[in-house]
């Protein structure tokens, strides 16, 4: 079976941001990344370099910044109040150091993620970038199943493995 919309991929890959680079994230046979095809779920230009790929196909490519999670912003890195990470009062001194992913949410209570990148008295620099963005993509890897999606994963729109059925 193809890799094509409806279908469950499930492969292995290193991802580097330079050729011959450290490897940046990778899944393993004993642990591979599985998606649903077309849905959203990866990036659009990784979908597409994959598509039409069977189990046991390897596979090269790279995405450029644009095509992966975009050019580095630095309109994208804020300073804030360390007040913001209170709870009850409190200021949360042990989330608070450089390196460290932070929970935030905007006006609407929508959760996202930000990396803290340097702290000085009682303000924090967040760095609300994704860790790759303005970085090229260089993935390689093999097709380790190919399998037509189950109903109930095309009406969720994500890949249920062993029968989990719940949401996460």
């Amino acid at each position: 079976m193809k890799a094509a919309p409806n279908t469950v991929v499930k492969l292995t890959y290193e991802l580097r941001n330079e050729p011959n680079g450290q490897v940046v994230d990778a899944a393993d046979k004993d642990n591979p990344f599985a998606f649903l095809f077309g849905h959203g779920n990866v990036l659009d230009k990784f979908e597409k370099n994959l598509e039409g790929l069977i189990a046991g196909n390897q596979f090269n490519f790279s995405l450029n910044a644009e095509d992966g999670y975009g050019e580095y912003d630095e309109q994208a890195v804020i300073q804030l109040d360390k007040n913001v990470f209170a709870v009850d009062g409190k200021v949360q001194d042990e989330m608070l150091f450089v390196g460290n992913v932070v929970p935030l949410q905007d006006q609407n209570g929508n959760p996202f993620q930000g990396r803290i990148v340097n702290i000085i008295l009682d303000k924090v620099t967040v760095d609300l970038n994704h860790p790759f963005a303005g970085k090229p993509l260089l993935f390689s890897g093999e097709i380790v199943e190919v399998r037509e999606a189950h109903q109930v994963e095309l009406e969720h729109g994500h890949v249920h493995e062993h029968g989990d059925h719940s949401h996460h």
